[in-house]
């Protein structure tokens, strides 16, 4: 049980440091933590909340981009599901069952399996990772030119 619950935290430390290396490659070394804080804010706490990420997931141009910028919008809808067929929940309370609602309604696809939804969070996830990682060498490459050897 324990390996089922550490995916989604493995393929966002995979993402996340992407992000990082990415950022760190642009940036002068000074601004770099700064700006990392607030690029993960935005594509994690903003994009990836499922109350507006449910707006977003309805104009097709925005569910594209923030599917492929926000490592929350797929990391939390790997744990939801994970965590969701491990306790089947069935809350009592109004406000609970609200909010039980909200996220079945922004994670849970119709016509997917549990297993297609895993997949694809940990698909999108480590393309967002390996092209990261590209961007990142490309960064060192083109940026700072006449320092280089």
């Amino acid at each position: 049980s324990y390996w089922r619950f550490i995916i989604p935290f493995i393929f966002t430390a995979y993402a996340s440091a992407g992000w990082g290396y990415f950022i760190s490659t642009i940036v002068p070394p000074q601004h770099g933590p700064f700006i990392v804080s607030l690029v993960s804010f935005i594509i994690c706490g903003l994009l990836g909340n499922p109350s507006t990420l449910a707006n977003f997931m309805d104009i097709p141009v925005m569910d594209i981009a923030v599917s492929a910028i926000s490592i929350s919008r797929w990391a939390v809808q790997m744990s939801f599901l994970i965590a969701y067929d491990h306790m089947n929940p069935d809350p009592t309370d109004a406000r609970q069952k609200a909010m039980l609602g909200t996220y079945e309604g922004v994670y849970v696809v119709q016509g997917e399996t549990y297993g297609h939804s895993i997949g694809m969070a940990c698909i999108w996830l480590f393309i967002m990772g390996f092209v990261l990682r590209i961007l990142s060498f490309l960064g060192l490459k083109f940026t700072n030119r006449s320092k280089q050897v």
